[in-house]
């Protein structure tokens, strides 16, 4: 490994060679990006870019009509400007920049980027990289699981993304810490195959079902729309039980598979492909055995201990949903989820790694951050020597049945609208009173019938779960007059944006800059029976707001009422 006090000599020397030794073309496409890499190396990446383009470019969404329920690939609406980037003291210019997000990780004030060298200039690279990958980290209070995750995903043999950190400016602000994550391109490709050539897709909201499989993006070849390698897993997926396992074998590396589905269930990843989301991995068919490969990708929304469900298995998707119900290929899930238990999760070393990350970015975190960084890293450590415990429980003496349904696509449909107030106060979420005691009214019509609420309270603040990484939340909850079991219905609008909780903003509800939800429920029903809805196509307008302790946060809140979908 680079010893960080050579750095800067070792970056200068290598880069004297390159120019001096090349006859022409830029000189970065020789180098390897090995270095790039190196675990214990902060990369330093300053971005300069127009004032306009950088806005502009911030505040580009997806529009969740395009993703949800859809037969294709969503649009890609974050386009490239022109920037110039200094990498640890190496400056390159006419490089691309872009916005990177799908929706839980969309920020304006401190988005995900990607970086492209070569989309201005051809040719163009640094340290052989065409692109780097810069993710915020905005579902990560501990920053560092992404890295960790690649990490184990790698010491279990999985084909993962290699993962480092990077400490980002634009125009001189300092956006803070971000994971720096090996693009899934060929050079990625070609240390893992021996042929590079074949088909990539991106799995987002993706699933071997019929109408769930157009959603499969394809990242290479893209020249070439035939995508038969999909569709014939879809028919596999489909085969009766006697035939499935076959089918299924012919076209996917099954061993491969049952290692990285035990590795989303040992790490918790509750946003990957085996999860309700069937999202964020990749596929490589490998043109020598004619076989599918998983690979894991965004995997921010991990090592979180969720205890109103199943820990030791996650199958919501096709793949593990039909081989949890086979009993042969549910004997070996569990026998290689237990081989990843004895062999991968080795906790000194993994709290060993912890420890070494911690390090390394703490000195990078803002003076007012650090406690609560430290907070999260600690809760982090606590999972890796808890989590090992809550599985074999739930193993022994039996393993735990799975009867889900299959999950189906979520179309969103809109049931209804509402309309709502509130009055409240800065810092309410935290008080003794869960509720809060601010005042308000609830108005809410679902598939035109009348949903009758009288208010207990409002309250605004940070978000409670420890999880939300201080995340601004508004709030209202009130009673159903008559229900026998005091029905309640909560209403939450997560806030990705701080800045916006200001007199006079006016915050849309389109996932990316906010996203609410209203939780119906009846307390005397069986947990997992509350109805869950979005709050979408709307928007939460600011009379009066400060983030100062005890200010008055008032306004109003108009959306349409659509089904979660899950």
């Amino acid at each position: 490994m680079v010893n960080l006090v050579n750095k800067k000599i070792l970056v200068a020397a290598l880069w004297a060679a390159l120019l001096f030794g090349a006859s022409c073309g830029p000189a970065p496409a020789m180098m390897s990006d090995a270095v790039m890499f190196d675990p214990d190396w902060m990369i330093e990446v300053e971005i300069e870019v127009d004032e306009a383009d950088w806005s502009m470019i911030t505040k580009q969404v997806r529009n969740f009509a395009d993703v949800f329920c859809n037969t294709e690939p969503p649009p890609n609406p974050f386009t490239y400007v022109a920037a110039d980037v200094t990498i640890d003291d190496i400056r390159v210019e006419s490089v691309g920049l872009r916005k990177k997000c799908f929706f839980g990780s969309c920020s304006e004030e401190r988005p995900a980027l990607k970086i492209s060298f070569n989309e201005y200039v051809r040719g163009q690279r640094y340290f052989g990289m065409r692109r780097m990958t810069l993710n915020n980290c905005l579902s990560d209070p501990a920053w560092i699981k992404q890295c960790l995750g690649y990490w184990l995903f790698d010491r279990a043999g999985v084909i993962s993304p290699r993962c480092n950190f990077a400490h980002v400016t634009v125009n001189g602000k300092d956006l803070g810490v971000y994971a720096h994550i090996e693009s899934i391109k060929t050079e990625l490709l070609a240390r893992s195959f021996d042929d590079a050539s074949g088909n990539v897709y991106e799995g987002a909201l993706s699933d071997f079902q019929p109408n769930w499989s157009g959603t499969f993006q394809k990242k290479t070849n893209e020249d070439n729309p035939d995508q038969s390698d999909i569709q014939a897993m879809v028919e596999a997926c489909a085969a009766p039980d006697d035939a499935f396992v076959d089918e299924v074998d012919a076209l996917t590396d099954l061993d491969d598979f049952f290692t990285f589905w035990g590795m989303e269930v040992l790490i918790a990843h509750w946003d990957g492909y085996a999860g309700a989301n069937h999202n964020n991995f990749y596929l490589y068919n490998d043109p020598q055995s004619g076989k599918l490969h998983f690979i894991p990708w965004g995997i921010d929304g991990t090592f979180y201990d969720r205890p109103d469900g199943l820990r030791a298995v996650i199958a919501d998707a096709v793949l593990p949903h039909r081989l949890y119900k086979i009993p042969a290929t549910r004997d070996l899930y569990l026998e290689r989820l237990q081989h990843l238990q004895d062999t991968v999760w080795d906790q000194p070393v993994i709290l060993a790694e912890i420890d070494r990350m911690e390090q390394l970015i703490s000195p990078f975190a803002d003076p007012r951050d650090t406690g609560v960084l430290g907070h999260h890293i600690e809760e982090l450590r606590r999972f890796v020597r808890d989590y090992p415990a809550k599985l074999q429980a739930e193993l022994q003496p039996n393993p735990p049945e799975w009867n889900r349904p299959l999950n189906q696509p979520p179309c969103l449909r809109q049931l209804g609208t509402l309309t709502a107030s509130f009055s409240t106060s800065w810092g309410s979420t935290g008080t003794e009173n869960p509720f809060g005691t601010g005042t308000g009214s609830i108005d809410a019509v679902v598939e035109e019938n009348p949903i009758v609420v009288s208010l207990v309270g409002s309250a605004a603040g940070y978000d409670p779960n420890p999880e939300a990484n201080q995340q601004p939340i508004v709030q209202l909850f009130g009673l159903v007059p008559g229900s026998p079991n005091d029905t309640y219905v909560l209403i939450q609008i997560m806030i990705n944006d701080p800045a916006l909780v200001t007199a006079g903003a006016t915050v849309p509800l389109d996932m990316a800059t906010a996203m609410g939800i209203m939780i119906e429920a009846d307390p005397g029903k069986a947990p997992g029976s509350e109805v869950i809805y979005l709050l979408m196509d709307g928007e939460l307008k600011f009379d009066q707001a400060s983030m100062n302790a005890g200010a008055p946060v008032t306004g109003t809140i108009t959306t349409n009422i659509r089904e979660s979908g899950w």
